[in-house]
């Protein structure tokens, strides 16, 4: 067992977050989405003597367009043609239950969706590895305000798309 000081653990566990997110965008479910996560960081082992030696901003995108590529295959594999393959219908209940937690899940990733590629890498890098849109503009090769705009612009769209899950004034959830 690898110990906890290792930089390939660390290298993990500071980016298994994004990597799952990243293949939970690309329409897998979230077994598939953990398969994803494990071949990708499989691919990044193999890479590692190298993948290691590069700033942590190139190893993010590393990740993502490895992420994205695996996530792909899975899905071809799995003979899904975009999007979510098993949207269950849901309980009434809002956000509080399990049901209600699985149903906004599945909103949001089907709103991270109708985002472009870029603008999704954008909103995961800034949100779940919480990079500075200087970063991601280094990473993505745009400039930094470019970033600020289209993350601005993603989240106008996420709001709207998201908008039945916003608090009414009984300041209960509503219902999707």
């Amino acid at each position: 067992m690898r110990s906890t000081s290792d930089p390939f653990v660390c290298f993990y566990r500071s980016h298994v977050r994004l990597v799952f997110a990243t293949a939970l965008s690309q329409g897998l479910d979230s077994q598939l989405a953990e398969d994803a996560v494990q071949e990708t960081f499989l691919r990044a082992w193999r890479h590692f003597e190298r993948l290691h030696r590069i700033p942590a901003v190139e190893q993010r995108a590393w990740l993502l367009v490895a992420a994205r590529n695996v996530a792909r295959t899975l899905r071809k594999r799995s003979g899904l043609t975009g999007g979510h393959s098993e949207v269950e219908e849901v309980e009434e209940g809002g956000a509080d239950g399990p049901e209600g937690r699985t149903a906004l899940r599945i909103d949001v990733a089907k709103a991270m969706e109708s985002l472009s590629e870029t603008d999704q890498a954008i909103v995961l890098l800034r949100y779940f590895s919480e990079c500075s849109s200087g970063e991601i503009g280094e990473m993505l090769g745009m400039p930094e305000g470019t970033v600020r705009r289209r993350l601005s612009e993603s989240r106008q769209r996420l709001a709207a798309r998201l908008a039945s899950w916003s608090s009414d004034e009984s300041g209960k959830e509503a219902q999707p």
